[in-house]
């Protein structure tokens, strides 16, 4: 029977099978720096943390694996950093590259 394996790290996954999702996230007040540097340390996948203005506070990009599951590594990883309130997760379907793009 093979060994279990560890999750792929994004750096050692096929881009073709990475799915990118754009996570909104609500800190307690005071708090946006030390959640921003945490979810940077502590989540897996996570490519970037903008502190951004509005009715959020930070904007997470993941980028995972198509074979893992983004539910649990949200509700599991993210949700549990201290000093979350609330989060707002959104798919991103196609990255539009200025490189890519033919007018």
């Amino acid at each position: 029977m093979p060994d279990a394996q560890a999750p792929s790290s994004p750096a050692s996954t096929p881009a073709v099978n990475n799915q990118t999702f754009f996570v909104f996230v609500r800190v307690d007040l005071g708090k946006t720096y030390d959640v921003g540097r945490s979810i940077l340390r502590d989540v897996p996948y996570v490519r970037e943390v903008s502190s951004i203005s509005g009715s959020w506070d930070l904007l997470v990009r993941i980028v995972i694996d198509t074979r893992e599951d983004v539910g649990e590594l949200i509700n599991d990883k993210l949700s549990a950093i201290p000093g979350i309130r609330r989060t707002k997760t959104m798919v991103a379907y196609f990255v539009y590259n200025k490189d890519d793009v033919f007018f």
